[in-house]
């Protein structure tokens, strides 16, 4: 885990075990960074944590892969949710992350400012997959930005519920 990626790891743990959901968390650093290269989506996966994951996620038949990154106080967004025009995930998803993020108060832009990692792109192939980049003052411990870090995680942890709700709703319909 780089620097920048500061406490992503054990928000993914937390938000999984609040939401009784998967998790799937990189927990070393051997400067191989599955996320490379951006911006293609490669043809085929050498990364062993990427194809893991891949290979876990066809074994438990995921709904979605939220891939949580870092990103420096210098974007102009709090958060950005990249999703490659929503070919790697349903438009209501994301639309569903999106205004769940801004109802807390958290400043949200579409993906532009990012290329996307092979996680996102690799994920994608088997399930909806999205990458959300959050800035560090958001993941910050310190106590003048605590009201920030649980914005962040209550609107998470709505947002996956919601998505499990939206699922659940799809199931209906294709039964009647």
């Amino acid at each position: 885990m780089k620097a920048s990626d500061y406490l992503t790891g054990p928000f993914a743990i937390y938000l999984a075990e609040k939401c009784n959901c998967s998790y799937f968390v990189r927990v070393f650093n051997d400067n191989d960074d599955p996320n490379y290269p951006l911006g293609i989506t490669l043809p085929t996966i050498e990364n062993d944590y990427l194809s893991s994951l891949c290979q876990y996620i066809q074994n438990i038949d995921s709904l979605l892969v939220v891939d949580i990154h870092g990103c420096t106080n210098s974007k102009k967004f709090d958060c950005s949710i990249w999703h490659d025009n929503y070919n790697t995930c349903d438009a209501n998803i994301i639309k569903l992350f999106e205004n769940k993020l801004i109802s807390y108060g958290i400043s949200v832009d579409n993906g532009s400012e990012y290329l996307g990692g092979q996680v996102t792109r690799q994920a994608s192939l088997f399930t909806n997959a999205l990458q959300i980049e959050i800035k560090r003052k958001i993941r910050s411990l310190k106590l003048e930005d605590t009201y920030l870090l649980e914005s962040f995680i209550n609107s998470m942890e709505e947002s996956i519920y919601e998505t499990y709700d939206y699922f659940r709703g799809l199931e209906k319909v294709k039964r009647l």
